[in-house]
């Protein structure tokens, strides 16, 4: 099975990659953006892109992948933690060309594939924060993985036909480096409720969900 795992280098995304390398069936491609992770070289079933997204032509360097399986949309530049009406204009551009506007274009080219072979599955992670009352500091986050959610609902209505399964994964905040730009007593708040997902568990269940897709396609699975 071949498996393109968008943002592999480090947090969940790595997770994910040295998860799914186990299985010497799958070959996975991912990317990375600056410094190459050589901690990848122990993988035989893995190869890096070089890709930043925030380029008009990164699309480029995907187009070098010739089908995939499987396509897990994980990458997301980073948050910006900062009440949403002291963003201007051009901020919230900006972001969405960075981190929404590549899932949106990786995702169409990969399906056209997909359509032709009848074959596919499409997960994207999400957040909880689309189903929780907001979060101060992460309206413009949240927005973007809620346009994700919205394209979703979409893609199964037009896709179902061809076979593609489409499922979203809305975790909680993880326990990564991710979290580097967040305030950390909002980050205090959450650890003391038990506010983190378990990156074990989302990994499970991406497994799941690559074995027996049909059981959740078309859900909002929170984890």
């Amino acid at each position: 099975m071949t498996i393109l795992v968008t943002g592999g280098s480090k947090g969940l995304g790595y997770k994910i990659v040295e998860n799914l390398s186990k299985n010497k069936n799958n070959y996975i491609y991912t990317t990375y953006n600056k410094t190459y992770p050589k901690y990848f070289e122990k993988f035989k079933n893995v190869e890096l892109l070089k890709v930043d997204f925030s380029k008009n032509d990164f699309m480029n360097r995907m187009k070098v992948i010739s089908h995939i399986d499987v396509l897990i949309n994980n990458y997301h530049s980073g948050y910006i933690f900062k009440h949403i009406h002291k963003y201007k204009g051009i901020e919230i551009l900006n972001s969405f060309k960075i981190n929404t506007m590549p899932v949106m274009e990786i995702s169409n080219y990969f399906i056209k594939y997909m359509k032709k072979n009848k074959n596919g599955i499409v997960i994207s992670i999400l957040t909880d924060l689309t189903k929780s009352d907001p979060s101060l500091g992460l309206g413009v986050y949240t927005a973007e993985k809620c346009y994700i959610e919205t394209v979703a609902k979409h893609w199964k209505k037009e896709l179902g036909a061809f076979g593609i399964k489409i499922v979203n994964i809305s975790p909680k905040m993880l326990n990564t480096d991710f979290n580097s730009q967040i305030d950390a007593r909002y980050l205090n708040r959450i650890k003391k409720t038990g506010g983190y997902s378990k990156i074990n568990n989302i990994i499970k269940l991406i497994c799941n969900i690559i074995e027996m897709p049909k059981r959740y396609c078309g859900q909002n699975i929170s984890i």
